[in-house]
């Protein structure tokens, strides 16, 4: 029976690697769903032989579920229940469905290793994508721009900044140098597009990102902090500079005003809507933001989606006020919990193990800080890919313990 179990937990392992891969492709939905609920009803089958099962039932995880919980409250209270319902099939059961199977199975320091090689293939691919669209493409800044890969740029910014960080971990991984080359020649290539894509969030996530890097070695390794951030300062300042001057589209982008009025008319107009259902919110989907019964009392009268005096938002461009406009605080209170909790329990963890698990741990505190506190303040996230951040922050965490050794920690 053990050797059906490795066979079994083979197949999900490259099951996630695959998705990782895909995960951000615009083509493919339906591969993604067999592989996420393939790999969900694998996992199901071989739950009795699971040994590290108790990372479902840490702190971590139980805010998972009780987010999701909310989530259905959200959905039993919608404005449009049947729709919010087919919205909850989409992110929350994707959720569901990953979390657990990436937090359990993949909690093995080879996969965790595996696991940032595909980052690191995955963000060379998707850029790829970019800077042939960039280059071929009649678009002022570098985002994907085919019929396999098309985005908005701030998206595409979010998408290198949620791996990048595990790719970066390879730098303490591998001792030979010509792979440090290797790594170095793809870091370039990775912030240069970051760069080019223009997107201020992504610039702002990415140099938190670094910043965190940072702390942890200097924690860890005994550097000198001063000298490491004004490294990492003087770097970001000579390639910000010679992106300014070389690269026209960026001295553009950065020059165009008119982006945070839009965005304070939106973020205002979402408060106006939040006041009038504070506690369990219009209803889960991002189609109840279009409608104009949540701002009939309001001063504004109509969604921000339907104004005809400015360009239409087709949603708030704040995670968080979006939260409470869809699902209230009993949505936003165990959202933001989750997201805070597992910053402070990774950091932790970090701090203590060594080697793979201790990288990937740090790598989930810089996806959560960028993109889920930083970049969330002007932009929308998808659940989906916080359940890979925080499944692959729970099996590192899970590596070198186990349930007797937490059990007489606590005692």
């Amino acid at each position: 029976m053990n050797k059906k179990i490795e066979i079994i937990d083979r197949i999900i392992e490259y099951g996630v690697y695959l998705y990782i891969i895909l995960m951000f492709l615009s083509k493919g939905e339906t591969i993604r769903s067999i592989l996420i609920f393939g790999n969900f009803a694998l996992w199901v089958f071989t739950l009795k032989h699971r040994k590290n099962l108790y990372l479902l039932k840490e702190p971590v995880s139980i805010l998972c579920w009780t987010y999701l919980a909310a989530t259905i409250v959200a959905v039993i209270f919608s404005i449009d229940p049947l729709y919010s319902l087919f919205r909850f099939k989409m992110d929350p059961l994707i959720f569901a469905a990953l979390f657990p199977v990436i937090a359990t199975v993949m909690s093995d320091e080879i996969r965790l290793r595996k696991t940032a090689y595909v980052c690191l293939f995955t963000a060379i691919f998707i850029s790829g994508i970019g800077y042939y669209s960039y280059a071929f493409h009649d678009i002022p800044m570098l985002k994907p721009d085919i019929a396999l890969m098309h985005v908005y740029h701030n998206k595409f910014a979010k998408y290198l900044n949620t791996v990048i960080p595990f790719a970066f971990l390879l730098f303490f991984v591998w001792k030979k140098p010509a792979l440090k080359l290797v790594l170095a020649a793809s870091a370039v290539i990775l912030i240069l597009a970051l760069v080019l894509n223009t997107s201020k969030g992504g610039y702002i996530s990415f140099f938190s990102m670094a910043l965190i890097w940072t702390i942890y070695i200097v924690r860890k390794r005994g550097h000198n902090l001063v000298r490491l951030l004004a490294l990492v300062v003087a770097v970001i300042i000579m390639v910000g500079t010679v992106s300014w001057f070389i690269f026209p589209d960026v001295k553009n982008r950065f020059t165009l005003k008119g982006t945070i009025n839009d965005r304070t008319y939106v973020w205002r107009a979402t408060t106006y809507g939040i006041k009038e259902r504070p506690f369990l919110g219009w209803g889960y989907g991002k189609e109840i933001f279009h409608k104009n019964e949540p701002f009939e009392n309001t001063p504004i009268k109509e969604s921000p989606h339907n104004s005809t005096e400015r360009a239409p938002f087709d949603d708030p461009h704040n995670t968080f006020l979006t939260l409470l406009f869809h699902q209230g605080t009993i949505g936003f209170i165990p959202y933001v919990l989750l997201i805070l909790i597992s910053i402070r329990t990774f950091w932790k963890e970090a701090l203590k193990k060594e080697g793979i698990a201790g990288y990937m741990l740090v790598a989930c505190v810089a996806v959560l800080v960028g993109n889920y506190i930083l970049h969330a303040m002007v932009s929308l996230i998808k659940l989906r890919y916080l359940a890979v951040v925080i499944g692959l922050g729970m099996a590192a965490k899970g590596i070198g313990s186990s349930r007797q050794d937490i059990d007489s920690n606590e005692g």
